[in-house]
This record gives C-alpha cells, sequence and structure tokens, in this order.
C-alpha cells in the first residue's frame, strides 16, 4: 500500500503500480493534391495521470477528505502530485469518479474510492502585442448641410440669388 498528497491531501493509493500515464503528441496533417499527406511535428502535449484512490474511516474522516479534494478540483491551481516519495510534478484535477462503497449506521461513508485524472500543469509566459490604432473622424449625427437646389437657367442668362 502507498500513500500520496496532492496540496495537503494525504490518501491511500491503490493501483499505484497500475496506474495509467498519457503522453499525447500534437502532429497536424497536411493535404497534398497528390497522395501521400505530409505531417508536421508539433512537440508533446501535457501529461495525463489516472490513480485510483481511496479514503477509509481507518486513517482519515473519508467524507471530509473527499470534499477537499472536490474544493481543490474547483479552484483549478496546480499542486504538486507526490506517489511513495515519488514528486512527480505540478498537476491540477480534470475529473473525479467517486464510489462510496460502505456506510455505517449513521449514513456516513466507511470507504470511499476515487478514480482521479490529473493533467500537467506547465507555466507558460503569455505571448502580447501592442496592437496599433487611427483615430476615426466622427460623423456627426444630426442634419446634414444641404446644398440648394440647382436653378436651370438658360445659357446667357445671368441670375442672382437672394439671400
Amino acid at each position: 500500500m502507498y500513500y500520496a498528497s496532492f496540496g495537503d491531501i494525504v490518501f491511500k493509493v491503490y493501483s499505484y503500480l497500475e496506474h495509467k500515464e498519457t503522453n499525447e503528441y500534437a502532429v497536424a496533417k497536411h493535404e497534398t493534391i497528390f497522395a501521400p499527406s505530409s505531417l508536421q511535428f508539433l512537440g508533446t502535449e501535457l501529461r495525463e495521470i489516472q490513480i485510483k484512490i481511496g479514503f477509509h474511516r481507518d486513517f482519515c474522516d473519508p467524507m471530509n477528505e473527499y470534499e477537499k479534494l472536490v474544493f481543490i478540483a474547483d479552484e483549478g491551481l496546480p499542486h504538486k502530485l507526490i506517489v511513495a516519495e515519488q514528486v512527480l510534478g505540478d498537476f491540477v484535477i480534470k475529473s473525479i469518479e467517486s464510489e462510496v462503497k460502505q456506510i455505517d449506521m449513521w449514513g456516513k461513508p466507511i470507504a470511499i474510492y476515487c478514480d482521479v485524472k490529473f493533467i500537467e500543469y506547465i507555466e507558460k509566459e503569455l505571448q502580447t502585442r501592442a496592437i496599433k490604432t487611427r483615430k476615426r473622424k466622427r460623423k456627426r449625427k444630426g442634419k446634414a448641410k444641404q446644398k440648394p437646389p440647382a436653378i436651370d437657367v438658360p445659357k446667357g442668362e445671368i441670375r442672382r440669388e437672394r439671400k
């Protein structure tokens, strides 16, 4: 039996020897006119770890520890994941599947087993770019100046407009 911690929560890990780790790699497929298509390797994705854990009344208050785990998942903040004195890195909780196996005569859980999926957290500085903007001239709303209507004047005749 192994013990693990995530943040300030310590729990039993029942299948640490069988934990699942997923490593994905980003690859872009570029279609071409003639077969075959070409692939471009873009890099590695974030690592995922899936561990089955258990809270039992023999060493903790199962409901209290489960609620702490859900609270940490709701926060979404990264914490160190340590299993059997091995630091696996900074992770956040991606999902929690829980199962209450046994309750006592007052309805309090004796054992809660969880299947927790963690996803690796890597601090990455955001790249920003300054945007240049131009000021636009505003069009005034309201009555626009209208040109007086054109007067048909025959050639050779001169007229003056009265003001």
